[in-house]
């Protein structure tokens, strides 16, 4: 059985990303503190309490909220998270139901569109003042206090603003740290289950 998790496109994150250098926003990140069981689960599950319970070892016990075990607490978290977005009048996007807009208004009266894009439990906040709404989706979902600020990784990906050589600024996203990861993960699976037969090269021409 399939469950449904937030998933935002890369597409997607390029576009609001090139959005928000054109028109001026703020751009801030926070991560779901312990995310699905931030969400009420929405099947009857039931289990019986191991001896770490005490006295109540034995007993019949309802499941509530959505444990990562559990198959649809994908799902839970989801649906949880949308009714967020949607007690604060975020619509999804039609293109890209994780991408969730609503018409803003800058302090001078400029009409724009603010975004919260969402990747499982990632959430990144394109607004003039980002700040005050991931405070306001904090009391709704709990962040991490040390991850909300300034995004410097989304999607897996490595973020940071730069400047162009005619001077403009704008969003980069650098797949270097996955990369890293994807080759030492690759190497240490050789070493581990070839007892050095296979290696990889220094340098090479093609990533086969």
């Amino acid at each position: 059985v399939m469950t449904y998790a937030s998933v935002v496109s890369r597409e997607t994150v390029h576009i609001a990303l090139t959005i928000t250098a054109l028109i001026g926003l703020q751009e801030k990140y926070g991560n779901v503190l312990n995310a699905y069981i931030t969400a009420p689960y929405t099947e009857n599950v039931w289990t019986a309490l191991g001896h770490a319970f005490g006295s109540d070892a034995g007993k019949t016990s309802i499941i509530v909220r959505a444990l990562y075990v559990l198959k649809y607490s994908g799902t839970s978290f989801c649906k949880n998270l949308g009714n967020c977005m949607r007690s604060f009048q975020y619509t999804p996007c039609l293109d890209d139901p994780d991408l969730w807009l609503k018409p803003e208004s800058r302090p001078d009266g400029t009409r724009y569109y603010s975004y919260i894009l969402c990747y499982v439990d990632d959430i990144l906040c394109i607004h003039h003042d980002a700040m005050k709404v991931l405070g306001r989706i904090n009391k709704y979902l709990p962040l991490k206090p040390e991850s909300v600020g300034d995004p410097d990784m989304y999607l897996g990906a490595k973020l940071r603003q730069t400047q162009l050589p005619n001077g403009v600024w704008a969003w980069a996203l650098s797949p270097s740290k996955y990369v890293n990861q994807a080759v030492k993960n690759c190497e240490t699976h050789l070493k581990d289950n070839y007892n050095g037969k296979y290696s990889l090269p220094r340098k090479a021409e093609n990533p086969f």
